[in-house]
């Protein structure tokens, strides 16, 4: 591998479409094997449809026929059959080499199987996404993370170490954790690199400002996964960092993350000879995958062992283009949606946090600052309410409450009534992630 390409498998990267869809066709149907003779949660529900994997004969087929798997069937399995692994589980127990799970935000967390040969695909899948952001071997990132529970953060520092980079582990939101990858270590080694979460990423900055140009003068790229990152919070994050920013949009169930490329930050690339992709009408199952139509994402994982999933019902919401990228990959994106819980109801006009946050985050006084949008309940509501931590100096809170105002009339053309709150004053983080939307 040339260290110059711009690919890290220049050969799947550039598939042909066609030969993708190929590709995809025999690993499902090696799937549809595997899982019938490994899954006792796959081979239960294969029976309860009376589906015999060797029936199924083309995409249409598989379309047409095999269910969907929804995470309440998992968790049914697991509390019933006292089986932490929800009768997923396809190796024996002491394949397993690690143990991943969801952040459980909505209930217990589902736990997931990782396996010696789950590893060198994780660290191969993600060494790609790397790549297309610009890092390289020889390359020093530091990674600052919540801890490998999280099936993102393995796969980060997998796919460094297969890439070749050097990488620094560090802890975070621990106090002070962040000073010896970002003060001293760029003494001795070049740093071209960062990860870091939402919540670590914003404490940081605001901790360093402008200072972080001068700590970190070979920075060219930044990796945050957890928040939809608007175009003001972009423009300020690369402003303060001077390296750019990228996001990351991974899906703890099946394993699958994405990120952006150094062309496009509008769409995300993932790994299609891993994973087979659809979007479907949540309502009526239509299948509506290439044809730019928002639906909920359906995932099927083609190369896991441990635990993998087939058909798997995300809940999140989005699109997949096949457009071609400025890039030169040639494989599916994901466009992924705003979520309904981040958004409140303005008579007949959906608004999402995202949109005041932009707002906000392009005023230099307000950039940073925590804020919510704040949901009445019954919806829908007159006016949208903000509430957002006061400016460091509260003589202007008055003409940037007006600023404010008429910026959310001019650009979103809503009435805002804008309450400004003292640091601390509410609670603005549910563990690792920013709550964005209360309702009241």
């Amino acid at each position: 591998m040339m260290e110059q390409t711009r690919f890290f498998n220049e050969a799947v990267e550039t598939l042909a479409p066609d030969r993708l869809l190929d590709l995809q066709w025999e690993r499902l149907q090696e799937r549809l094997d595997y899982l019938g003779r490994h899954s006792p949660f796959y081979q239960r529900k294969f029976a309860q449809t009376d589906l015999k994997p060797s029936e199924i004969k083309d995409l249409d087929d598989f379309r047409q026929r095999v269910p969907f798997t929804v995470k309440d069937e998992i968790k049914a399995v697991r509390e019933a059959d006292r089986d932490g692994f929800g009768g997923l589980l396809c190796v024996p127990r002491d394949r397993i080499v690690h143990l991943v799970r969801t952040g459980g935000t909505t209930g217990l967390p589902t736990m997931y199987a990782v396996t010696e040969n789950d590893l060198r695909t994780m660290g191969e899948l993600t060494a790609r996404l790397w790549y297309q952001i610009g890092a390289r071997p020889g390359h020093t990132v530091p990674i600052g993370t919540f801890g490998s529970w999280n099936a993102f953060a393995l796969a980060v520092l997998e796919g460094l170490r297969t890439a070749g980079l050097t990488r620094y582990h560090f802890s975070m939101p621990a106090p002070g954790e962040e000073v010896f990858p970002l003060e001293v270590l760029p003494q001795w080694l070049e740093v071209h690199g960062l990860y870091l979460s939402p919540r670590p990423l914003l404490n940081v900055t605001v901790k360093y400002g402008l200072r972080l140009k001068e700590m970190l003068p070979h920075l060219e790229y930044m990796l945050m996964a957890g928040q939809h990152v608007t175009p003001a919070f972009r423009r300020g994050i690369e402003e303060r960092w001077g390296g750019r920013l990228f996001e990351a949009y991974p899906m703890t169930d099946v394993g699958l993350n994405s990120i952006n490329c150094s062309e496009r930050t509008d769409t995300f690339h993932f790994a299609g000879d891993a994973f087979f992709v659809e979007v479907i009408d949540p309502e009526t199952g239509e299948d509506l995958s290439g044809t730019g139509r928002i639906g909920e994402i359906v995932v099927s994982a083609l190369l896991w062992e441990g635990t993998p999933l087939l058909r798997f019902r995300s809940g999140d919401m989005g699109w997949t283009t096949s457009d071609s990228c400025p890039c030169g990959r040639t494989g599916p994106r994901l466009g992924i949606a705003e979520r309904v819980d981040h958004a409140v109801q303005i008579g007949d006009r959906t608004l999402f946090s995202s949109e005041i946050e932009d707002v906000l985050y392009d005023m230099p006084e307000l950039f940073l600052k925590q804020y919510h949008l704040v949901r009445k309940m019954p919806q829908p509501q007159a006016k949208a309410l903000v509430r957002v931590e006061q400016p460091d100096d509260p003589s202007i809170m008055e003409s940037l409450r007006r600023r404010i105002q008429a910026e959310v009339g001019d650009r979103l053309g809503l009435e805002a009534e804008i309450e400004f709150m003292a640091e601390g004053h509410e609670k603005f983080v549910a563990a690792y992630k920013f709550l964005r939307v209360v309702t009241e």
